[in-house]
């Protein structure tokens, strides 16, 4: 028995793989919102979360990397009280609660 054709012939579109990256997501569809996200109502760009890529709420900064961090982003060591971001902060899931640590107090944990 022969493979059956395609119903949808020539009026399928072609199945390609696309590369959505960071211009194509800011005119996507929530481009407004987005671009509300990065850039204050006055135009001016405003400095963006390292982790997140939000605007900025505070002044919070990593104290490892000194990246620019947003109220949702910021980790608070455990051991020393540190704000560090989710690239420096390191979960520790060994006890029955997490712990946030920096990379200098998990030095000392190991």
């Amino acid at each position: 028995m022969p493979k059956r054709g395609c119903p949808f012939a020539d009026a399928a579109p072609l199945q390609l793989k696309v590369r959505v990256g960071q211009r194509e997501v800011s005119r996507g569809v929530c481009a407004e919102r987005y671009s509300q996200e990065v850039f204050d109502p006055s135009g001016i760009v405003s400095i963006a979360c390292s982790s997140c890529v939000r605007a900025v709420d505070g002044k919070a900064v990593c104290s490892q990397c000194e990246r620019a961090l947003c109220g949702q982003c910021v980790r608070t060591c455990w051991g020393c009280g540190s704000v560090s971001c989710t690239l420096c902060g390191l979960v520790d899931c060994s006890d029955m609660y997490e712990k946030v640590l920096c990379t200098s107090c998990a030095m000392f944990e190991t």
